[in-house]
């Protein structure tokens, strides 16, 4: 239907809900990027189901609509072509369309403005959840004189378990895959000998179950240093399967050929000074489970403790409430927050860029054009302080904040990388061009 009103500026969608809120269905149904405005919401009234057809009819024309067509909400197959038809069936003169279901029933009624005035009786009568239905619509229509047109399409609905493969068909998605759903924990590294095993220790260890895990993978931007054969020796004692590959230097690089290479059901992103906490998978699958959430992060905190001084520790305070104010209020976490979201929806948007910075924020962008991000309860993540000790909380937050303000200013990703990175980074391109 979105894609169907997007190309029809005369056509907007009215939702009729049962059991939520309007801020609820809104959540679910309009993404964080907003855009869908010819949505809109209303409580279904008491009453049975040809009650809440006539009323959601005769609101449509109330508010001056010329056509109003109603739709299930079980019609996976529905495409924009079968709504061209019925509108178009109703445009040249038709009172009334059907759209006839494989069991009986239907899946579509749509009425002209000339049929208003029988809209009252047509719904009257009729043996709601039989194979009767189809039948007795159809009659009631010919006995009221209502000029009765039947789609060409014929569709099914989803009502029982028996009808589960209707769904599997029209998604491209298999049931199994819905209920016994593994992570794949891809993990960048550059040069991390003194972190990656702690890392890797806590992806292991505070996962509900190792099976839960379908695999670690590890990809390398050419670290000069142990870490890859640290990983290599790690992965001989662990049950979990941990495997390396390698890329080009750059997140952005190595996070998307990490993906690549990745088979679970669940991605998550995990920053090689950052630890899990314990059961992320329950918490960030519960999270993904939110109607409306396409992705999500968890919450943040930075390893201090006493030896750093007061005055950081103060610091480091302030930076974990606003870091977590800007995930909860603006659905924008950032790497360290390890993001996740579902393979599907992963190559639905299209994954991480290939950029040398950023890498995060244009992934959280691409998820917000197709849903929100929401918060895993529980325990956050927790990343080292290493960066803020060396240079200080005003000059990171300062660039970081520099760098996102340019980049919504329209600075290419190439120039903040330089900006944020430097002459080695200038190195690093060279190479890779070389390389090329």
């Amino acid at each position: 239907m979105k894609k169907y009103c997007r190309h029809h500026d005369d056509t907007d969608i009215a939702v009729w809900y049962n059991g939520s809120t309007e801020d609820n269905m809104r959540y679910w149904l309009i993404p964080k990027s907003g855009g869908d405005n010819f949505m809109y919401f209303f409580q279904q009234p008491s009453g049975g189901l040809g009650e809440k057809l006539r009323e959601a009819a005769l609101s449509g024309f109330r508010g001056n609509r010329e056509y109003v067509v109603i739709i299930g909400s079980d019609i996976p197959g529905l495409e924009p072509g079968v709504m061209e038809e019925a509108f178009d069936a109703l445009g040249g003169g038709t009172e009334m369309v059907l759209g006839q279901a494989e069991d009986g029933g239907y899946f579509l009624v749509g009425f002209s403005k000339a049929a208003v005035h029988k809209i009252g009786a047509v719904f009257d009568g009729i043996d709601w959840g039989t194979e009767k239905v189809f039948q007795q619509q159809c009659a009631k229509a010919k006995e009221l004189d209502i000029n009765l047109k039947i789609l060409n399409t014929k569709l099914s609905d989803v009502d029982t378990e028996e009808d589960l493969s209707v769904l599997e068909g029209a998604l491209q998605i298999h049931r199994q895959s819905l209920t016994d759903r593994k992570w794949s924990v891809i993990v960048p590294t550059m040069n991390e000998e003194e972190n990656i095993i702690r890392t890797l220790q806590t992806v292991c260890q505070n996962c509900s179950s190792e099976a839960r895990i379908q695999e670690i993978i590890v990809c390398d931007g050419g670290s000069k240093d142990n870490t890859v054969q640290k990983v290599k020796d790690f992965s001989q004692r662990v049950s979990v399967p941990v495997k390396v590959t390698h890329s080009q230097p750059g997140r952005g690089f190595q996070l998307k050929h990490g993906v690549e290479g990745a088979t679970g059901d669940f991605l998550l992103f995990l920053h090689s000074d950052t630890h899990l906490p314990s059961n992320f998978d329950v918490a960030a699958e519960s999270c993904l489970k939110r109607p409306g959430n396409v992705g999500g992060s968890f919450a943040w905190s930075v390893d201090t403790d006493r030896s750093d001084g007061w005055f950081f520790n103060l610091e480091m305070r302030i930076l974990k409430y606003f870091t977590n104010r800007r995930i909860q209020n603006h659905e924008l976490p950032f790497g360290d927050n390890a993001m996740f979201t579902t393979r599907h929806v992963y190559d639905q948007i299209g994954g991480f860029q290939e950029v040398y910075l950023l890498e995060d924020v244009l992934l959280v962008e691409g998820l917000w054009k197709v849903g929100h991000i929401g918060i895993a309860e529980g325990e956050p993540v927790i990343t080292s302080a290493r960066r803020w000790r060396k240079w200080g909380l005003f000059r990171i937050t300062g660039l970081n904040r520099l760098i996102l303000f340019a980049h919504y200013l329209g600075v290419s990703t190439e120039t903040l990388a330089l900006w944020y990175y430097g002459d080695k980074l200038r190195v690093v391109m060279a190479a890779n061009k070389k390389n090329a």
